[in-house]
């Protein structure tokens, strides 16, 4: 703390030396001749760990550290260390020659070489929306990489995010929820972290974007398109037949009303509307959407699956007469 130095190195002053390593260093109200509080070149490697470098001054930049290796790694290391109102020509606070590795928080990062401007506590960079940064040397905005497919990574991430169900991400790089595509009608998704949509089976359809489950075609007939986006689609079973069941895909679905009854109503839900025939009618088929009526000369009962002769001593003039 309060180091004056008519050159370079306010504060320390090294060349040409092997590793070196501070801990809980305090470079404070450091004037430097020329450049920095804490002048280091061709050393081997640094470690600078849990250290302030306050209010130092220098005439020429960078104010705080200045820093050149003289081994081809990128190993030396910058931890949890604080610059503040240092002062120099350009606001230029650092300056490294060599790589300098900073350790940062999980999705930040700082550069390696270069000019580092203005005050910092540790690493003040966010890695840049639509990447993430799980790890703690990263020394580029992209960090560890791009965002996934079916993620979002806003700025910051540490690993990407899901989008949510209903919705699909087929891009990588995408920065926020609202980038997550909805997926369209005749679509869902049910998971979330994904890349498509899944058309809706045959027996369903999805008539609203967003969705994360299909709807199951009504009772009473049937839906066989695949990726329908309406209940438009749904087909009701034939009269003289019925569906009691939800999301049928084939015409196979729908049940013939058995002999002896019939059906006029086409999309029938149940068997209660297959009707018994009329004395004097009947059905000797499944599957009939009116009875049939007797010839003259026979008859029949109720829910009759064939007309009998009349018996003996009596007569039938009409069709269908019982």
């Amino acid at each position: 703390s309060e180091c004056t130095a008519g050159t370079s190195g306010g504060g320390m002053y090294m060349w040409n030396s092997g590793d070196i390593a501070l801990e809980r260093a305090s470079f404070v109200r450091c004037t430097s001749g020329v450049q920095a509080a804490l002048f280091l070149a061709a050393i081997d490697r640094l470690a600078l760990t849990n250290s302030q470098f306050v209010d130092s001054v220098a005439s020429k930049a960078p104010a705080a550290l200045f820093f050149t290796s003289s081994v081809a790694t990128s190993d030396s290391l910058l931890r949890n260390t604080t610059f503040f109102g240092n002062s120099a020509p350009g606001n230029i606070t650092i300056l490294a020659a060599s790589p300098l590795t900073w350790d940062c928080p999980l999705g930040s990062w700082m550069p390696n070489v270069g000019q580092i401007i203005g005050d910092l506590s540790g690493c003040n960079r966010l890695c840049a929306e639509g990447n993430y940064g799980s790890a703690s040397n990263h020394f580029t905005s992209d960090c560890s990489g791009p965002c996934w497919l079916g993620h979002f990574c806003p700025k910051g991430s540490i690993l990407p995010q899901k989008c949510p169900a209903g919705t699909h991400m087929p891009n990588k790089r995408a920065a926020n929820i609202s980038d997550c595509f909805l997926c369209a009608p005749g679509q869902y998704q049910p998971e979330s972290g994904q890349e498509e949509c899944l058309p809706c089976a045959a027996g369903s359809f999805s008539p609203d974007v967003g969705s994360a489950a299909c709807e199951a075609c009504p009772k009473g007939g049937v839906c066989e398109d695949a990726g329908a986006a309406s209940r438009l689609v749904w087909q009701p079973c034939p009269a003289g037949s019925f569906n009691p069941k939800r999301g049928s895909s084939s015409s196979a679905a729908c049940e013939l009303c058995p002999i002896g009854t019939a059906s006029a109503a086409p999309g029938a839900v149940s068997s209660e509307t297959c009707e018994p025939c009329e004395p004097g009618h009947f059905a000797a088929t499944p599957g009939l959407s009116k009875c049939e009526r007797c010839e003259p000369g026979t008859t029949s009962g109720v829910g009759s699956s064939a007309c009998s002769e009349c018996a003996a001593g009596t007569y039938a003039a009409n069709p269908g007469q019982g």
